[in-house]
């Protein structure tokens, strides 16, 4: 179903890396700040156009931008926001998983990492995440390989746990 690994989703190698954005598309901390850092400056240039251009009042949650993976050992980063615990309707969650999904099929993509979307400075649990990504992949059975990367150990234990239930 997918392949669950610790580790900093900059240095993976996948056709998309999906980036936590904030809805300013102009980095920030966490896995945005990592992802823009390893990519370069031209990440940053090119989500500047599209706010200029496509999302001039930010991205709405849920949804995703495409640019290029410049330094990244990607083809492409997909760019969604996820919701935030306290403020956002937590179900908006899984519309980020699946309109990535949808957006990497549609461009003819082999493979995708995920980070735990919200679960950081957003506040959203990690089991609710896991949870609902398993959910995500067996709705919408992807056919392509999806990896989940976790940063922390914890988390990646959680997924395990999480994936390991029928």
């Amino acid at each position: 179903m997918a392949e669950i690994i610790q580790g900093n989703i900059a240095n993976v190698k996948a056709d998309v890396i999906v980036n936590a954005a904030n809805r300013t598309l102009l980095g920030g901390g966490g896995v945005d700040g990592v992802i823009h850092a390893a990519a370069g400056p031209e990440l940053l240039d090119e989500c500047l156009e599209l706010r200029k251009s496509k999302f001039v009042s930010g991205l709405p949650t849920g949804q995703v931008a495409v640019t290029k993976a410049y330094n990244l050992k990607a083809k492409h980063v997909f760019h969604t926001v996820g919701p935030i615990k306290g403020k956002d309707d937590l179900s908006l969650l899984k519309d980020c998983y699946v309109n990535c999904l949808k957006k990497a099929e549609e461009l003819g993509m082999k493979s995708i990492a995920f980070p735990a979307i919200s679960t950081g400075f957003y506040g959203v649990p990690v089991d609710y995440s896991a949870k609902t990504v398993k959910q995500v992949l067996k709705e919408e059975k992807p056919r392509i390989k999806i990896l989940l990367v976790l940063y922390d150990y914890a988390d990646k234990k959680i997924y395990d746990e999480v994936f390991k239930e029928k």
